[in-house]
C-alpha cells in the first residue's frame, strides 16, 4: 500500500475509532418505552450531588441548582479497571482533566434529580457520504437518582453511570452570568424540551469528507446550533445563541490542539488502540497522523455570537476549558 493510501486509511480509521470511543462517555441506556418527565414538570429544587476530586478522595456533596454544570473524567494512572480504549482515548485524546459534561435541570415529584446530556448513541451508528461523516446521537435526559442515593431511578429510565468515573465535580456560572441565564430560563427550557422531543443531533467537532484525502485539511467545527453539537458545545452554544450569555476562555484552536498532540506529555500518549484499527491492526499515535502523514487541523471560521457584547468566537469548546473558565465558579462542598 502506498504512503498516501495508507495515510488515508489511517485517517479514516482514526475518525471511526474516535466515534466508537465517544459512546463510552454515555451512561447506561436500557431499552425501554418509559416516558421521561417533561422539563416543565421538573422543579428547580436543590440536589445533593456526590462529588470527588480524585479517585482516592472521599465523597462529599455539592448542593446544585438548575443549570449547574457537572464535569466528569477518568484517571488512567489510578484506574486500572477501565479498558485501554477508555483510559487512553478519553483521558488523553480529549485535552484536560475533565472529558465530559452534563447539566442539572431539576427534580421530579418523587425527588429524583435529572440532567441533560449530549452524546453519541450507544449503538455507535455512523453514516458516510462523499460530503461528510456523521455519527448517531442526540440530547438525552438522564436520571441521576435522589439525594444521598436514598431512592434509585426506575429500571426503565435512562440512568447516567456516574459511578463509572474516577472524579466528578460541579460548577456554576459566576453570579452576574448566572442571573442573566436565569432571566432566560423559560426560553432555555423551551429549546431543550424541543431538542429532546425532536432528537437534536450529535455532531463530532471535526469535518471529514473525500476532500480531506486531497487537501489533507481536517477542519474543526463550531457552527453554533446549526447542525448539532457535542457534549460541551451544546451547552456553550445554548448559552450564547439562546440566552445571549458568552463565556470566557472555553475554546481551543487548531494550533494549540496540534501542539497538544505533538508535544505535550498527555497528548503524545493519545493512541488509537489496535482493537479499533480494523485496517492495519496496530496501535497508532494521534501525533503520527499530524506529524508524519501530513494532515493538519484547520481552525473554525470566526463566528458572530448573539451575546450582548457582540463578541466573535473561534475554535472548539472542551469540557476542561469550560471547567477552568473564569466565567464559572466553585460550588461549596458539604458533608452528609
Amino acid at each position: 500500500m502506498s504512503r498516501k493510501a495508507k495515510g488515508l486509511s489511517l485517517l479514516f480509521v482514526v475518525v471511526m475509532g474516535m466515534l466508537f470511543l465517544a459512546a463510552y462517555e454515555q451512561g447506561e441506556k436500557p431499552q425501554s418505552t418509559h416516558l421521561h418527565p417533561s422539563l416543565w414538570e421538573l422543579e428547580d429544587r436543590p440536589y445533593y450531588f456526590p462529588t470527588k476530586a480524585s479517585i482516592q478522595s472521599k465523597i462529599t456533596y455539592q448542593v446544585l441548582q438548575r443549570f449547574d454544570l457537572i464535569f466528569v473524567g477518568h484517571d488512567p494512572q489510578q484506574s486500572p479497571e477501565i479498558s485501554d480504549a477508555k483510559r487512553i482515548n478519553l483521558a488523553y485524546a480529549i485535552p484536560g482533566h475533565y472529558t465530559h459534561v452534563l447539566m442539572y435541570v431539576g427534580k421530579d415529584s418523587n425527588g429524583l434529580a435529572y440532567a441533560v446530556e449530549m452524546n453519541a448513541d450507544k449503538d455507535q451508528t455512523f453514516r458516510v457520504t462523499p460530503y461528510e461523516l456523521t455519527v448517531g446521537g442526540q440530547l438525552y435526559l438522564y436520571c441521576l437518582g435522589s439525594d444521598y442515593a436514598a431512592r434509585s431511578c426506575p429500571n426503565d429510565t435512562y440512568i447516567y453511570g456516574l459511578e463509572t468515573y474516577d472524579y466528578m465535580q460541579a460548577k456554576r456560572l459566576e453570579p452576574r452570568l448566572y442571573q442573566q441565564l436565569i432571566q432566560q430560563e423559560a426560553g432555555i427550557l423551551s429549546v431543550m424540551q424541543e431538542d429532546l422531543e425532536q432528537g437534536y443531533p450529535f455532531q463530532i467537532p471535526v469535518h471529514f469528507s473525500l476532500e480531506t484525502s486531497l487537501s489533507k485539511a481536517i477542519p474543526l467545527i463550531d457552527d453554533g446550533r446549526q447542525h448539532g453539537a457535542d457534549c460541551v458545545s451544546y451547552f456553550v452554544s445554548l448559552f450564547e445563541e439562546v440566552a445571549g450569555v458568552c463565556l470566557d476562555e472555553v475554546r481551543i484552536g487548531a494550533a494549540e490542539l496540534t501542539e497538544y498532540y505533538s508535544k505535550s506529555e498527555e497528548g503524545r500518549k493519545a493512541l488509537l488502540p489496535a482493537r479499533y484499527n480494523f485496517v492495519h491492526h496496530e496501535t497508532i499515535p494521534f501525533r503520527t497522523i499530524l506529524n508524519e502523514l501530513g494532515y493538519r487541523l484547520v481552525d473554525t471560521p470566526v463566528r458572530q455570537t448573539r451575546c450582548s457584547d457582540q463578541r466573535t468566537v473561534q475554535g472548539i469548546a472542551t469540557p476542561d476549558r469550560l471547567f477552568r473558565s473564569s466565567s464559572t465558579v466553585a460550588i461549596d462542598r458539604v458533608l452528609r
